[in-house]
């Protein structure tokens, strides 16, 4: 028998990349020390692999909405504003009831809505409550009544907040939560798992790519403000110095965003690009793809809380061109493992971009030195234990005993 119950609550159900980092978490924890289990709204990918995983899955805790007064008319801020108490009383009632009647010892909140809602939930159940923090708490991500709610909830319920990054970590200390309630674990990646992908490079052949032709790439989403269009902007310029390079975006639009991806493609032919940019949609390999690259860029215009690609991209051991905003300095040692960039600076990428693919040598030996920073930093062994040790920080500070056989 585990020492300590522990119940997590996620609003989503499909698999992004804060669920990724839960289900590579819940694969290394130490089951002797805590029995997990996960309550979200209902069945999806996410209860899919945990239940592979042998957590019980709760469901039916559906993710209330935030409050959200931008962008909104008068009318339907009312309904909003209307339904909302009802919606989370709900959520909120049932999660405590499941509390008190599972025995559990702690709570886990891992998402944003969850924060809110499953701290009230532990309150009432009298359960201690840690949240594990993904999003930057500024006025890019929440309306002013959204980030009230973060900064009163951090402060007065939760036990402890374990922020995915300093940067995660410093937005909410400037929003008033103290300091001393807040550690950075990062996010871990299995480095096994890039090593076996890296040794399998060769994607290039699908695309009639010879090795020897300088390959820049993004990956992820296709969404506005991850800065395809200044991807691209910065590719036309750099083709114009290196005509033989090309540009590689692996990934797709989604939750309707599909009209985007038809605006980048008729971009990408207006700036004579051509046959030289990529488009591959959606890969369930695009490791593997991107370890074929030459250097992985990342053009995010708003700041990331710890852009994940980044560390996969440098434990396959790439060069990375980076937009100085949100956690990269934590990850990218300028001049050392890649280049950082003003975010949206255009020429400021294209030249960094050329930099890199002009010496391979030394871009060779960036990645040499990411790999082994990716390895020192962010290896997901040495993160979960960083995280059953707050945990457990948290239970024993509380004086929480351990269970008995």
């Amino acid at each position: 028998m585990a020492e300590y119950r522990l119940l997590i609550a996620n609003h989503a159900v499909e698999i992004g990349g804060a669920e990724r980092v839960l289900l590579r978490f819940l694969e290394r924890m130490d089951r002797s020390l805590f029995e997990p289990a996960l309550a979200c709204p209902h069945a999806g990918p996410l209860s899919e692999e945990a239940a592979k995983l042998g957590l019980q899955v709760h469901f039916g805790y559906p993710a209330p909405r935030l409050l959200e007064v931008r962008r909104r008319s008068l009318g339907r801020s009312r309904l909003t504003a209307a339904a909302y108490p009802y919606d989370m009383a709900r959520t909120v009632l049932a999660l405590a009831r499941l509390l008190r009647k599972g025995g559990f010892d702690l709570v886990l909140t891992n998402s944003a809505k969850a924060d809110i809602y499953g701290s009230l939930a532990a309150r009432l159940a009298g359960t201690l409550v840690v949240w594990r923090l993904h999003d930057i708490v500024d006025a890019d991500a929440f309306s002013r009544v959204n980030i009230m709610l973060f900064r009163v909830f951090a402060s007065f319920f939760a036990a402890r907040v374990l922020a995915v990054s300093e940067a995660v970590r410093g937005a909410l200390v400037s929003r008033g939560v103290s300091g001393d309630k807040i550690a950075v674990v990062y996010n871990g990646i299995d480095l096994e798992e890039l090593d076996k992908v890296a040794e399998r490079r060769g994607a290039r052949a699908e695309w009639g790519l010879e090795e020897d032709v300088p390959l820049a790439g993004m990956v992820g989403r296709l969404v506005d403000w991850k800065g395809p269009d200044r991807f691209l902007e910065a590719a036309a310029r750099v083709a114009g110095e290196i005509p033989r390079a090309r540009f590689l975006l692996v990934g797709d639009a989604i939750f309707g965003e599909a009209g985007y991806v038809d605006e980048l493609k008729a971009m990408a032919a207006r700036l004579g690009l051509g046959e030289r940019a990529l488009f591959t949609g959606f890969r369930e390999d695009a490791l593997r793809i991107m370890s074929g690259l030459d250097v992985l860029v990342h053009a995010s215009l708003l700041p990331d809380p710890l852009p994940t690609v980044l560390i996969e991209a440098m434990a396959l051991g790439l060069p990375v061109v980076a937009a100085d905003a949100g956690g990269v300095r934590e990850i990218v040692r300028e001049g050392k493992t890649g280049l950082v960039v003003p975010p949206g600076d255009v020429p400021a990428l294209s030249e960094a971009m050329v930099e890199l693919l002009s010496h391979p040598g030394a871009a060779a030996g960036m990645g040499r030195a990411g790999r082994e920073l990716a390895g020192e930093r962010f290896d997901s062994e040495r993160q979960a234990r960083r995280m059953e040790e707050e945990m457990l920080s948290v239970l024993r500070g509380a004086g929480k005993a351990k269970r008995r056989c």
